[in-house]
């Protein structure tokens, strides 16, 4: 057992902050479907999700270039940026890929993530993550991100404008519809609708799913998205899948 002497015993270690980019992301809900999942799906889903997370980081990045620190409903990425390195912006769009693909696979399989991307002074090991980065973060996902949307600092959304878009409360959020397959409307919009037909009648929950409808609806309604069939869900679906009829 170590003898803690008060003053007397000091840190060997000399860690400090460094500037990263990091996205903190929740899966809304998450608390109440580990409670209830007396079958495991969501414990399986997550370790799906996370595989994923682990895997695609990789991919998009050599392994030792992005931190994955996963938690409960929780995750978490960083990038160490080099502001005068010619790789500054291909780091963040690092960053941003892998969080778009996140939110994208959870929707495909009927979660909701609410998140925030900032640039900050930030630390991580194999035991220990801390910093102004990872403060700040938490704060904007609870506190401002509201709605299932990743939000993000303003500083970084000048360096690429065509990722984000401003919100009507003026948050500037990730477009992660814009990194989605062609024909990933289908399972994202009866997903949807589905949401709405079990939860409807929650207000708090109904309000979230509504936000994501409208922002599917605007997006695939827009010539920006590419999409030859316009996808919309509508009144008329919106109110039978109120009603319990999907």
């Amino acid at each position: 057992m170590t003898m803690r002497t008060g003053y007397t015993r000091y840190p060997l270690t000399n860690f400090k902050t460094t500037t990263h980019c990091i996205a903190y992301l929740d899966i809304l809900g998450g608390k109440n479907n580990i409670c209830t999942d007396s079958e495991h799906k969501f414990l399986n889903f997550l370790n799906m999700l996370y595989e994923d997370a682990i895997f695609e980081s990789q991919v998009f990045a050599d392994k030792k270039d992005i931190f994955v620190k996963i938690f409960s409903d929780n995750i978490l990425f960083a990038v160490k940026v080099d502001f005068d390195s010619d790789n500054y912006l291909k780091q963040i769009t690092t960053l941003i890929n892998l969080v778009a693909n996140i939110q994208n696979e959870a929707l495909r399989y009927g979660y909701l993530i609410r998140g925030a991307i900032v640039q900050d002074e930030f630390f991580y090991n194999n035991i220990l993550v801390y910093g102004k980065a990872i403060v700040r973060a938490v704060e904007m996902e609870e506190n401002e991100a509201k709605y299932p949307r990743v939000i993000v600092q303003e500083e970084l959304a000048q360096l690429l404008p065509q990722y984000f878009f401003q919100d009507k409360d003026c948050k500037i959020v990730l477009n992660h519809l814009l990194l989605s397959q062609s024909e990933e409307y289908i399972s994202f919009k009866l997903q949807l609708l589905k949401m709405l037909k079990n939860h409807g009648q929650e207000e708090k929950i109904k309000n979230k799913i509504m936000w994501v409808i409208d922002y599917f609806n605007s997006w695939y309604g827009s010539p920006s998205s590419g999409s030859l069939e316009n996808p919309q869900i509508t009144e008329d679906e919106i109110q039978e899948a109120l009603n319990g009829y999907v």
